[in-house]
């Protein structure tokens, strides 16, 4: 799994103030979303969409469920895996759960490896998977739950992500990358920017609009990466991220690309990116707009491109 990322400023802006865009929900729909420590493994879909709301969006994921997506909170973003109208996964980067077992936002790595016992391999199949040794992310199983802890580096390694899955659910997968299919492909898309403005939101920091034109150039290049088997911003035709941008008609005064290969999920991949000061610059940068391509295949499995610019 490798990451990379690259930046240019044709020229910096004068006013460099960043401001956050009005929110149009309603305080009553913001405040249920902290209803969402309160779900449990095992809680109906009724229960969930009475306690928080109609989900934003629905995501086909990795595994045999769907994500149930809340990405109208700002910095509150949540997911909860629905299967067979059963709660089974749950996914945050700002809110705590009942179900972390003691695992909270912004504790600290040293807790975590002092009470818990991180896994040190992922069994698929009659594969055995390496876990990273790095520490941006720990597997803890408890409880006949899965809990993945992210860590962020630049912060004093605290706890800034989890993800719980229901031991059924990560035991009947035999493989540790999604199956190739587009559907789970625009999900990742769409799951990326949603991490990227609820990761900007925590920093006082405008949310980045959908460009289709920055979408198509990042597929491209995906595509282009894993059909010709290299990992780099530089195509083989020796086209830069800005000569490709240029190219499908961007203007901008600055840009930057992210990409990545091997990562199994948008929150990996996010997470990774956020680990390396490069990458964290430009999920953070003075941009308007974002664009993602995620492609399935290939040597390296999965492929992702960020293009942002302003």
């Amino acid at each position: 799994m490798e990451i990379r990322n690259a930046i240019e400023e044709k020229f910096l802006k004068k006013d460099s103030e960043i401001r956050i865009e009005k929110d149009d929900n309603k305080e009553t729909n913001t405040k249920k979303v902290y209803n969402f420590k309160k779900i449990k493994i095992g809680d109906s879909k009724d229960s969930v969409i009475k306690r928080i709301n109609q989900p934003n969006r629905i995501d086909k994921s990795e595994y045999n469920f769907n994500w149930y997506v809340y990405n109208a909170y700002k910095e509150n973003f949540v997911m909860v895996g629905i299967k067979n109208n059963k709660v089974v996964a749950l996914f945050t980067n700002n809110i705590d759960s009942c179900e972390n077992e003691g695992i909270y936002i912004n504790k600290d790595i040293k807790d975590i490896k002092e009470n818990y016992k991180a896994l040190k391999y992922r069994n698929k199949g009659n594969i055995k998977y390496e876990i990273s040794s790095n520490d941006e992310y720990s597997i803890i199983y408890k409880n006949k739950k899965y809990i993945t802890v992210f860590y962020d580096k630049f912060n004093k390694n605290k706890i800034c992500a989890y993800q719980i899955i229901e031991k059924s659910c990560e035991d009947e997968i035999k493989n540790i990358y999604a199956p190739q299919d587009k559907d789970i492909e625009k999900s990742f898309m769409y799951q990326i920017i949603d991490l990227v403005n609820s990761t900007r939101y925590k920093d006082n920091l405008n949310k980045l609009s959908y460009d289709e034109k920055a979408t198509i150039c990042a597929r491209k290049h995906s595509e282009d990466m894993k059909n010709n088997d290299f990992f780099d911003h530089v195509n083989l035709k020796n086209e830069t991220p800005f000569d490709r941008m240029e190219k499908e008609g961007i203007n901008y005064l600055s840009a930057g690309e992210n990409i990545a290969v091997g990562q199994t999920s948008a929150i990996f991949v996010h997470n990774g990116w956020m680990n390396s000061e490069g990458h964290r610059k430009n999920i953070l940068g003075n941009y308007k707009y974002i664009g993602v391509g995620v492609v399935f295949g290939g040597k390296y499995k999965t492929y992702y491109t960020e293009n942002f610019f302003g």
